[in-house]
């Protein structure tokens, strides 16, 4: 399983703000539909994290944007 931590483009933390998926490989432009429904877009996919995130088992950082 992969976790990322999600975030808006102002920083702010998406609410949920933590993804988990089987899926390794993501793309920036790419859609996330979370399990209540709402659909994501990836703005920016940041892997460079702080050892504080890789140690709570983070792969990453998603900034995402809500799509209508």
């Amino acid at each position: 399983m992969f976790r990322y931590v999600l975030v808006l483009p102002d920083g702010e933390p998406h609410d949920p703000a933590v993804l988990v998926t089987a899926v390794a490989d993501w793309s920036v432009e790419e859609g996330v539909l979370l399990g209540s429904g709402e659909r994501l877009r990836i703005l920016a996919i940041e892997t460079g994290i702080s050892d504080r995130l890789i140690d709570a088992g983070f792969n990453g950082v998603f900034v995402v944007e809500p799509v209508a």
